[in-house]
Parts: structure tokens; sequence; C-alpha cells
């Protein structure tokens, strides 16, 4: 009995030591070094990235007004890697678009290392895709499927069937947790285009059915390429909003890239864009760390940021940029990443603007129009709320 009791008391004493609040607030006291990365690149979920614990435990939080809300505790799945991540440690929200995490860790010679990292997930404008026939004939049933993109669940969007003559009827379709699709059967009674909507939050994803005539005249829209490292998150988000049904924002953020880096940009890019045949990209590259030495065409390397160096990080930007011009046939805006508050990087990023615009070079044979934009990223305080969007045919 009393064996029983000491081993309760000491498991209640090591949860509530478990939970007792972090010996710094992450969320509230400013850093020079940010140890924290959030990633909302993987579809409905954001994982949590902290460097150099050194094996300790870390503590992740997500930042709610003036309080911190735990999310969970780990400790670097291999000691050798100074990598300690936490998988899906939050779901994207229709609710909340801007989100903040942080993470505290207390290192074995006693120093508090602590972060914190924004991030904007999308909205769900583009979260659910409608998939109904084109055509049915009258008095015949259909059935209508609601495919949650994000994968998560947990969700009662209203679906509404507007017929050609008639009211309007909606019912609530329920996405348990992690059910990804719903579906709904309807009778086509009255000839005409019967229009469905779904409705989550002030999104209105629509589609139309023709019953008894024709299909519905479905038009693809232009695509938007997305791309850069994690300066990019919030940004594709924030385009798909402003765009709404005009046009498909593809996403394609690649944290911890680079030009410098390597020349994964320049291969990929040519990959995606055959693929996509964008009609415009927008990139944003090179604010946190990308800095690094780059070879020349003899493989001399050349150490940042003089002359040389300049000179083939534009060399490299400039084969990006008529990759993603195809043949004039498309625009490209290349966004001069903010300068970060982190001092010995904020050298790097003020010669990003002077690389960039060397990088687009002359005007040569294809004219004005169609020279890459660099623009800075002045990104409004407030954003307005978004219009309805269609799902892509």
């Amino acid at each position: 009995m009393l064996a029983a009791a000491a081993a309760a008391a000491c498991s209640t004493a090591a949860h509530a030591a478990a939970l007792a609040p972090p010996p710094v607030d992450p969320c509230a006291t400013p850093t020079g070094s940010n140890y924290l990365v959030a990633d909302a690149t993987n579809l409905g979920v954001v994982d949590l990235v902290f460097y150099n614990a050194q094996n300790s435990r870390v503590v992740f939080f997500e930042c709610v007004g003036d309080r911190l809300r735990r999310l969970g505790a780990k400790r670097a799945d291999d000691p050798s890697v100074p990598v300690t991540k936490l998988s899906a440690a939050a779901t994207w929200s229709c609710d909340t678009l801007a989100r903040r995490f942080a993470g505290v860790a207390t290192l074995p010679d006693g120093q508090i290392a602590f972060g914190s990292y924004s991030v904007r997930t999308p909205s769900c404008a583009s979260r659910f895709e409608l998939d109904a026939p084109p055509r049915v004939k009258p008095g015949a049933k259909a059935r209508v499927r609601v495919v949650d993109r994000w994968g998560i669940g947990d969700i009662r969007p209203r679906l509404c069937i507007d017929p050609a003559r008639g009211d309007t009827r909606c019912r609530t379709l329920a996405f348990p947790k992690a059910v990804t699709v719903a579906s709904r059967r309807f009778r086509a009674e009255s000839r005409g285009r019967l229009r469905l909507e779904l409705r989550v939050n002030r999104e209105r994803i629509t589609t139309t059915v023709a019953v008894g005539e024709g299909a519905a005249e479905r038009v693809a829209v232009p695509t938007v390429y997305a791309a850069g490292d994690s300066t990019m998150q919030g940004i594709d988000s924030f385009l798909a909003d402003e765009l709404g049904s005009s046009m498909y924002v593809r996403s394609d953020s690649r944290p911890g890239t680079g030009i410098s880096r390597g020349v994964y940009w320049k291969y990929h890019a040519i990959s995606q864009t055959k693929r996509l045949r964008q009609r415009a990209t927008v990139f944003s590259v090179g604010a946190a760390s990308d800095g690094l030495p780059i070879p020349t065409a003899l493989g001399i390397p050349q150490p940042c940021c003089g002359e040389p160096w300049i000179q083939e990080y534009a060399n490299r930007t400039r084969e990006i940029m008529q990759t993603c011009l195809r043949g004039g046939r498309a625009r490209v805006v290349w966004l001069t990443p903010p300068e970060p508050r982190y001092a010995p990087r904020a050298d790097h990023a003020r010669d990003q603007h002077r690389r960039r615009a060397r990088g687009r070079g002359p005007e040569g044979r294809q004219g004005p129009a169609h020279r890459p934009h660099v623009l800075p990223q002045r990104l409004p305080r407030r954003h307005p709320p978004p219009r309805p969007r269609r799902p892509r045919a």
C-alpha cells in the first residue's frame, strides 16, 4: 500500500513538473538568435523544428493571445543530428490563418534556448473540391462528392443545392476527424442549370450541373506558380485569397533552399515549368542564410559577398527567371525578401535587391513587358476578406 501510494505521488509530481510553465515566455521575450522554424508546407499540418537543442527536451507551444498553449515535448530522434522535430504539431484552421509558435529548451550547461516563428496557413477557399456530374437527366438522381484536400476533417460545412426553379435546399455535411470525403445524393427535378454551393465560413465553392441540356461549361483557369524557400510561406496563401477563382495558385515552398546552396532551383524550375505551363511566377528566396560560397565556371569558390560572388549569384538568378518567362509567354515577379532582424544575417539581405536587379539583365528582344519584375515584400497589415473561389476544372 505504501509503495503504491509513493509511486502514485511520484507520478503525479513528475506530471506536474512536465506541465510547469517554461522558464521564459518565448512568445513575449525578444531574442537575437531564433532556434525555431515552423514548416507549413505539408498539406493540412504545421511541423515545428527546433535547432541545436543538444539532445535536451524541447517543449513546443502555440501563442494564443497572451497565453501559451502547450503542443507537446520531444527530444531529438537522433542525438547526432542537431534537429528536434515535432511533426503535425498543429493542423491548419479555417478560422485562424496567422499562427505563431514557440519552443523552449534547457541546454546541458543550464542556458535557456528559445525562439518563436510566425506562419500564415491557407484559407478554406481552396480546401474543398466539389465533384459532381456535368450533366444529368431530368428526374434522375445524382451524387455530389465533397473532398477535403487538407485531409484532416473535423469540420461541418453546408452544402446548398439551388435548382433552376424552386427553393434552395441546404444541408450540413459532417466531416469527422481525419475523414476526407463526404457525399450527398439529390434529384434533378427541373430542366436548366442546377447550382451547387459549399459554404465554409465566408468562403463559397461552387459548381454547376446541366439538367436535360448540354453540359455546363467549365473553363480551366490560368496557373500562378508561387515558389521559393520558407519566405514564400504565407505569401502563397495571400495570393490564393486575392486572386480567388480567377487563377489557380500552385504553391511550391521549399524551406532551407537557396540560390547559393546549389543548382536545385535551376533544374526544379525547368521541371515545374514544363509541367505547369504557368502564366506567371512569383518567387521569394534567400533572406535567411543565402550567403554560401558560389563556384565559378572554373570551379573556384567565391566567398560572399564580393563582386565575383554577386556576379555568380546574378547568373543563377537570371537562369531561373528566363526559364519561368517561358519565352515571353509568362511573367515573373521576384520578391526582395525583408531584412532579417538577426544582425549577422542582415548584411546578406542588404545586397538582395542589387543581385536580383542585376539578374534581370538587359531588356533584349522581348521588350520591357516581358522582363522579370523585382519587387519588395509589402504585405497589407489587414488582409481583406477573400472572394468566393471555384474549384479548378
